[in-house]
């Protein structure tokens, strides 16, 4: 089985990963923050996060074959590698536990009222556990079929939403004056956005990856381009000022949507529920890799398979520590915040040695 995946595998994990859990309260947080002018705090911040995007994959591409901890202690030392690599592995961990939580929270809301918090988990992590065990080229080719699905199936629920929307709802579309709200809010929804630090765990090659910088940036720019179609498809259907009093306001203004000429596809919860269930899979099962790789280059001496079951069986045990929904969010929120700040300052030093001593043009 061949090491490096394809350029389509690579994009559409980078899309699974991203359009996971964020996207289910994207619409409230954007109108929120931004009000009607969402677009183009989106807009803004799909142009910021291709570019990193861009960075990240740049370096995978310059060092072929490599992840972050092989030419990181090329570029900065050992220590300073290790330290990189706690810093995602926390990231990664935290991800992994707490968004497979809230997903089983917002399960247990929707349709499973009477089954445990701890039963879900428990079963969600079972079906983790076996992707993870099976590797990257299996996580890859399931990412590869349910993105393809996850796309059809928001643009489809998406469009329908729009049918019952009204314009007057996202007017006005832009107000010069709000420039200062709009990007502020970009710090606000880029939890949205994250997932493509992925990258520093997939090698690249030359002979295999070739348009690898033009397929992950054209994919981040795509979910960009999708969160504006949600975005603005929810907000036309009840606007601005009821969006934000939603719990989880893509799935709430879904349920309230009948589409009444669709027989039995008149319940759109259900439909989104499938779609959105299949990201959140790729993308813990993706999380829950980012954590084992590293935590595999850190303990060469343990197999791999002990570190997948030990991180299933830890990431379990933390998953139920939280006690409320909002403690889940917090998590979550600043645990977003915090890798945005360590990916841009990591970025930034081995960029800046890579130009220094040229390393881009010797290897």
């Amino acid at each position: 089985m061949s090491k490096f995946l394809t350029n389509r595998q690579i994009s559409l994990m980078i899309y699974c990963i991203t359009v996971g859990y964020g996207v289910i309260d994207l619409p409230s947080e954007a109108a929120q923050n931004a009000g009607a002018g969402s677009w183009f705090s989106l807009l803004i911040l799909t142009i910021i996060i291709m570019v990193i995007t861009y960075m990240i994959t740049y370096l995978q591409y310059t060092f072929e074959g490599k992840t972050l901890y092989e030419y990181g202690q090329q570029l900065v030392g050992k220590t300073i590698t290790y330290i990189f690599l706690i810093v995602y592995i926390i990231y990664f961990f935290l991800n992994f536990t707490m968004i497979t939580r809230i997903y089983a929270e917002t399960l247990k809301m929707i349709i499973l009222n009477k089954t445990p918090i701890i039963a879900i988990c428990a079963l969600f992590y079972i079906v983790v556990f076996y992707a993870l065990v099976k590797g990257i080229n299996v996580i890859a080719r399931v990412c590869e079929l349910y993105g393809i699905l996850n796309i059809i199936g928001f643009m489809f629920i998406n469009t329908l939403l729009l049918t019952k929307g009204r314009f007057v709802h996202i007017r006005p579309l832009f107000v010069v004056q709000d420039l200062g709200i709009y990007f502020s809010a970009i710090f606000k929804i880029v939890i949205a956005f994250l997932g493509a630090e992925i990258l520093f765990v997939l090698p690249l090659s030359r002979q295999h990856n070739k348009k690898a910088l033009k397929y992950t940036t054209f994919i981040v720019g795509f979910i960009g381009i999708i969160y504006i179609y949600i975005v603005e498809s929810v907000i036309s259907v009840v606007g601005v000022e009821a969006v934000v009093h939603y719990q989880v306001s893509l799935l709430d203004v879904i349920r309230g949507t009948d589409i009444y000429y669709l027989e039995f596809f008149r319940r759109l919860d259900g439909i989104y529920m499938v779609y959105w269930s299949m990201n959140i899979i790729c993308a813990i099962c993706l999380w829950g890799y980012g954590v084992i790789t590293f935590a595999n280059k850190i303990t060469r001496n343990i197999k791999y398979k002990y570190i997948v079951a030990g991180v299933t069986i830890i990431g379990f045990i933390a998953a139920q520590i939280p006690k409320t929904k909002d403690q889940i969010e917090s998590i979550i929120k600043y645990n977003s915040y915090f890798a945005a700040i360590a990916t841009i300052v990591i970025l930034i030093i081995l960029l800046t040695i890579i130009k220094v001593k040229k390393y881009d043009k010797k290897i």
